[in-house]
């Protein structure tokens, strides 16, 4: 049986059609989503209750403290040899460079230097130090600088740590695609809604979240971890430390946070509609598009 992978853009319902696809097969959840790794952060990224982990078994959630730095090749590493493991793996999240990482390979790259990354984080903590360290990525490496944003200052700093270590820009290396051969074999559904549909969940989602405490949740994790750990520029964790630190109201927080999740809901259908081999499935009848799936997951048993 291939490996199954359930994709989808952010409030499709993956979650849950992952764990009935699960209880009817046997079959165990292993996530692909990059917030979820992290202990502590529930709310924000709709993190499976106990009660959902109790009836079917999940890998690869709560792994992580958020002062931990990790990365698709840190997480193929350590999902390649859990999924050996697995007899019906099921793969579920919304990271989907994860799980390109996963079943495609990624090519090795220079290791982390504690020292080297110190010093690049010193330099972006000064007033204009995260501008400083892209116009050097942009002389260094052009191609990686126009991939990534001036404010994303993790992946800056892990381009210019990789030219710094190695001598070769990052871009360097070649990164999967969809037309890259996959080392494991998958069967990928991928949910979907119409776009006026899919608007109405990402915004009522977004309200449930502040209405179940992601504020509070993120006073709490602010408490033991720096506000520059990499969870908190998640969508809606980022929103809700600036309504604790007081730079921005829990309206203002709310509405930006509805507008990135749609941004972001919008670049996961880009991405899936250039993966290969992908099953379509309407998200909009929650029981046919768990008919569809146990369908196409039974037909490869």
């Amino acid at each position: 049986m291939r490996v199954v992978v359930i994709a989808g853009p952010t409030g499709t319902g993956k979650s849950e059609l992952a764990m009935r696809v699960g209880q009817s097969v046997g079959g165990q959840i292993v996530n692909f989503d990059s917030i979820q790794l992290y202990r502590g952060f529930d709310i924000g990224s709709a993190k499976p209750s106990s009660d959902a982990r109790a009836r079917v078994p999940h890998h690869l959630f709560d792994i992580l403290d958020a002062d931990v730095e990790f990365n698709a090749a840190e997480y193929a590493r350590v999902a390649r040899p859990l999924m050996e493991k697995i007899v019906r793996p099921i793969l579920v999240g919304g990271t989907f460079f994860y799980f390109r990482a996963l079943l495609a390979g990624l090519p090795e790259m220079s290791a982390r230097d504690a020292s080297i990354r110190a010093r690049l984080r010193g330099i972006a903590s000064d007033p204009r130090g995260q501008q400083r360290l892209h116009r050097w990525l942009s002389r260094v490496d052009p191609k990686s600088a126009a991939s990534i944003a001036p404010a994303d200052r993790h992946r800056v700093e892990r381009a210019l740590e990789v030219w710094i270590v190695s001598g070769q820009p990052i871009s360097a290396w070649q990164r999967p695609t969809a037309e890259t051969a996959e080392e494991i074999p998958s069967i990928k559904i991928a949910l979907f809604l119409e776009r006026e549909q899919l608007v109405k969940s990402l915004d009522a989602r977004v309200g449930a979240m502040y209405r179940s405490g992601l504020i509070e949740e993120t006073r709490h994790l602010l408490e033991r971890y720096p506000p520059s750990a990499r969870p908190f520029q998640a969508i809606g964790y980022r929103e809700a430390a600036a309504v604790v630190a007081g730079r921005m109201t829990e309206e203002a927080a709310i509405a930006e946070t509805r507008r990135r999740t749609r941004a972001y809901a919008k670049r996961q259908m880009t991405w899936l509609r250039a993966e290969r081999n992908v099953h379509w499935v309407s998200a909009a009848d929650r029981d046919a598009a768990f008919a569809t799936a146990l369908r196409l997951v039974e037909g490869e048993s």
